[in-house]
């Protein structure tokens, strides 16, 4: 047996311990026996299947690194073993197929899923965009270049064909329900891709950075709100009315309408104000929108004339 069919055999071998293996470690000593290799090629397959796969995560536990096949079922039991709430879960459900509570393994978590499929109906899809095998090439080859700290070419069509060349690849993203790629240019600005219109992923001239030079970039993600946050700009404050018909929805301690969102205060007329903030204009005005008439801009003054004016142009396209 040659030295490929060797490594290629081992790599089917742990793929499949992983359906009965809930952990796999490069010391397991029986797995070195079996496959006749030591710790370091051991790894070394673990992390290829690693690379390959969205669902191979790698965990530490008293220094030592173990490699885990991540269910959709794991996710759950998390929450179910950590939390008497299950609110988060069913927030957390929300991102997941239809038919989630049917994939669910049997036990305990099963019966909770049982138990609550009348309750609960779950429309959006984290893995919606995922379907197609060229998407999934595409995610699969961002992972890795993310991993490890490499550029690559984008191919990316919006109202045009672009190509972005030697793009550094940050951070695969879900946010406002579509996944997005967090990729910084030779310039150093930083983008927004969303998968869905990526066409294509190659490799680029430069091979790879060090991941110190993008440290600012994941520092910000503590303070994006949604794909229109712009990097590296002062963000400014938005103060917001909401009308007595909806200030229920936004009083102290109710789910944000956005992560900046600041509770002001309780209005003698029952109206509610609260601020939010933002980089441009684009952050903000889709969801004040969405409340339409409900949510009235106090202030600034140029924010409130530039969403009066987007009003005049959807009465005016309405006509």
């Amino acid at each position: 047996m040659t030295q490929t069919q060797k490594k290629t055999t081992a790599i089917f071998k742990l793929m499949e311990r992983f359906l009965t293996q809930k952990e796999i470690s490069a010391y397991d000593q029986a797995l070195l026996d079996e496959f006749g290799c030591d710790r370091k090629t051991l790894e070394r397959y673990l992390n290829e299947i690693e690379a390959n796969y969205v669902h191979i995560i790698t965990i530490k536990k008293s220094r030592k690194k173990y490699w885990k096949l991540i269910r959709v079922s794991d996710i759950f039991e998390e929450f179910i073993s950590n939390t008497y709430d299950l609110t988060n879960l069913f927030d957390l459900a929300q991102s997941f197929d239809p038919e989630i509570f049917k994939e669910l393994e049997k036990g305990t978590l099963s019966k909770i899923a049982n138990s609550n499929e009348q309750v609960f109906l779950f429309k959006n899809s984290i893995m919606e965009e995922l379907k197609s095998q060229k998407t999934q090439l595409i995610f699969k080859n961002l992972k890795v270049a993310i991993k490890n700290h490499e550029y690559r070419d984008i191919t990316y069509r919006y109202d045009e064909v672009m190509v972005d060349k030697n793009m550094k690849c940050i951070k695969l993203m879900f946010v406002g329900n579509n996944w997005y790629l967090m990729a910084v240019d030779e310039d150093g600005a930083l983008f927004f891709r969303r998968l869905s219109f990526i066409e294509r992923v190659a490799y680029a001239k430069k091979i790879g950075y060090n991941p110190k030079e993008v440290e600012p970039y994941l520092n910000f993600l503590k303070t994006l709100q949604n794909p229109m946050s712009l990097y590296g700009v002062v963000p400014q404050v938005a103060t917001i009315r909401a009308t007595p018909k909806v200030a229920k929805y936004f009083e102290e301690g109710m789910k944000p309408l956005l992560s900046s969102q600041k509770f002001l205060k309780k209005c003698d007329d029952g109206s509610v104000l609260f601020t939010l903030a933002y980089t441009q204009e684009l952050e903000i005005l889709p969801a004040i929108q969405r409340w339409l008439p409900d949510l009235i801009i106090e202030e600034p003054k140029d924010l409130k004339e530039a969403y009066q004016q987007k009003l005049k142009t959807a009465l005016q396209n309405h006509a």
